[in-house]
């Protein structure tokens, strides 16, 4: 995820003294870093007001590349990857279109249970945490009973079973030709069926969370103000410096607005 702007440092800094230009590239990797630690803090405010509770993982997942010299003018703010595909999962959100297989998908698409081009979605019998995702034990259960865990260790063995007992939730896939609709569906007791995934040939979405623009707008607003202040730093502790070696340091008349 990648943006650019384009600053005025050379027209900001016509007025300052030479003596103090070398200055200039420290205050200018300072103020990069700083302008995408204000964007991180940024996103971390408007994603709440975006996406319904947003979980500690998503705002935690935002990630910055500093400028690591006065060389390396390039800063950066991104969503770390979290998948095998090498996208963030808020990037259909950003960019629109589908999205890609989550883990738990794979692992049915490996077994055989799901096709290549299906995805999962929740249906009407399934209950959503407090973040409106599903919980970690259910897909573990799903996955155990259908013997699609990664580890086979994890699979539901006759003992297991027999053990739970029919107090247990019963997830099973429909037979080809059943008139249930193509999914996982939950047996609890001896009548009742509910659908907790529906498989479907695809998941889209429409951009919703235009991460590039507000990043380019707020850095125009961030970046000019943390290089003045830099900048300005910069010069004093020149000055002091070179009044502690007995060199000439004459105060600065420079501002961003001269």
């Amino acid at each position: 995820m990648e943006f650019q702007f384009q600053s005025n440092i050379a027209e900001w800094t016509k007025n300052l003294e030479d003596i103090y230009r070398r200055q200039i590239p420290f205050a200018t990797a300072q103020a990069l870093n700083d302008t995408v630690e204000d964007l991180r803090e940024h996103h971390r405010m408007i994603l709440p007001v975006t996406f319904d509770r947003p979980t500690r993982y998503t705002l935690n997942s935002l990630r910055i590349l500093k400028a690591s010299t006065r060389r390396d003018l390039v800063a950066g703010i991104y969503f770390k990857e979290s998948n095998r595909s090498g996208q963030h999962y808020l990037m259909p959100q950003v960019e629109g279109g589908g999205r890609p297989h989550k883990a738990f998908e794979r692992w049915l698409i490996q077994r055989g249970i799901m096709a290549s081009n299906e995805y999962a979605v929740p249906a009407s019998g399934l209950k959503l945490d407090a973040y409106g995702n599903v919980s970690g034990s259910v897909i573990t259960s799903i996955l155990s009973q259908l013997y699609a865990s990664p580890d086979a260790h994890q699979w539901e063995t006759a003992r297991s079973r027999k053990r739970a007992g029919p107090a247990r939730n019963r997830y099973f896939v429909p037979q080809p030709g059943s008139s249930l609709r193509r999914g996982i569906w939950r047996r609890k007791g001896k009548k009742t069926i509910e659908p907790v995934f529906v498989f479907v040939s695809s998941v889209a979405y429409q951009a919703r969370y235009p991460f590039f623009d507000i990043s380019m707008e707020r850095a125009r607003i961030y970046f000019p103000m943390n290089f003045e202040r830099r900048l300005l730093a910069g010069i004093e502790d020149q000055r002091s410096y070179r009044m502690s070696q007995g060199m000439a340091a004459p105060a600065s008349n420079w501002s961003m607005s001269t």
